[in-house]
């Protein structure tokens, strides 16, 4: 039997986050094995990357979930392709990318779910999709108490490079000691990441840990609001905003201490870049972070929405060297099993799976 060789991947996020990152990762990893890929996506960052990367991309957007001309656009762009799947990496690629690929005649349907939020009853729901992938068993969960039948899910994690690249040196960036205590978060600057949390966190621990300083890679809507609320805590020496940065896997690297305080995460693929180079991890015990963050052996897990918790953990980590170095070390351990080649063998028996399964019952 054929098995599936040619793969669509739409995309509607016009940022550089998490989601797009894995896209690419994909992708790529799918073209080392000898698969040809299309990426759909609108001008930005994956677009860009992709197409210098050698990957064929085409420029795609859509203006809300119920778009006709985006739907009838990625309808000719895959009929022109004629991929064996049609993945759909994002909650707006699924609403127009399902139906434009069913139109299209594409034989199997996937559907990437990274967030761990509830999902909403309706028409979305009830469309043809032959897999949907969930990035931990905590989006699979929510999931099935949407009423998504179990025998459509399946959990593939996020995967990372375990290599981490170069970056400037950022102490000698934020213009401290080379010495100092560095706490890292790699997180776009928006409501669902509680950067408020750890700007209190930040507070408590500078009390005790007198040369920390704090370190956020990340760009969005919410950063006026942190920068006053950075203000008024008198924090503006020792919170260091970078916005968004194409070496933070590099930078996140060089930190002591690796922080993230979500409300909501599907897997949060930044803490595992941390704990490959040997960074312990505090953040917050919501969605799949528990899946990412083995709680008192990579690092701490910590109530959402509590500052004192996070900041009570990270004087732990910061003020015991002993404590640190084993952290490190089960760290980088640890999150070898969450290479990027696993994640593409995954996805790939994923695609067979529902190729054969849609193969055997065609209607």
């Amino acid at each position: 039997m054929r098995e599936p060789h040619r793969i669509a991947h739409l995309d509607c996020g016009r940022e550089w986050r998490g989601g797009q990152a894995q896209v690419l990762l994909l992708a790529r990893g799918l073209k080392r094995r000898g698969l040809d890929n299309l990426i759909l996506a609108p001008p930005g960052p994956l677009l860009e990357r992709a197409r210098s990367e050698g990957l064929e991309a085409l420029p795609w957007r859509a203006r809300s979930d119920w778009d006709l001309a985006a739907l009838m656009r990625a309808r000719g762009a895959l009929r022109r392709f004629r991929p064996d799947v049609a993945h759909c990496h994002d909650a707006r690629a699924h609403a127009i990318g399902v139906p434009a690929a069913r139109s299209a005649g594409v034989p199997v349907v996937v559907v990437s779910r990274r967030v761990a939020f509830p999902i909403r009853p309706g028409l979305k729901y009830r469309m043809s999709v032959d897999r949907y992938i969930c990035v931990s068993e905590a989006v699979a969960a929510t999931m099935r108490a949407g009423g998504v039948p179990p025998d459509r899910l399946a959990v593939v994690p996020s995967g990372i490079e375990l290599e981490t690249g170069s970056a400037l040196d950022l102490r000698r960036l934020i213009g401290v000691s080379p010495d100092a205590p560095l706490v890292g978060t790699t997180a776009a600057l928006t409501a669902e990441k509680r950067h408020e949390d750890l700007i209190e966190a930040a507070a408590l621990v500078r009390a005790r840990v007198p040369g920390v300083h704090f370190v956020w890679m990340g760009e969005g809507s919410r950063r006026p609001n942190l920068e006053r609320l950075r203000a008024a805590r008198g924090l503006e020496d020792c919170v260091h905003l970078l916005g968004f940065r194409e070496d933070a896997r590099g930078l996140i690297a060089q930190c002591t201490v690796a922080a993230l305080a979500s409300a909501a995460e599907g897997v949060a693929s930044s803490l595992l870049d941390a704990e490959a180079a040997g960074v312990p991890v505090v953040a917050t015990r919501v969605g799949g972070v528990p899946e990412a963050v083995q709680d008192g052996s990579t690092g701490r897990l910590v109530p959402p929405g509590d500052p004192t918790a996070m900041a009570a953990a990270l004087v732990e980590i910061l003020t015991n060297p002993d404590l640190h170095l084993v952290m490190s070390r089960a760290a980088a351990a640890w999150a070898g099993q969450f290479h990027i080649d696993r994640t593409v063998e995954r996805t790939l028996e994923e695609y067979r799976f529902a190729w054969e399964r849609r193969s055997a019952s065609p209607a």
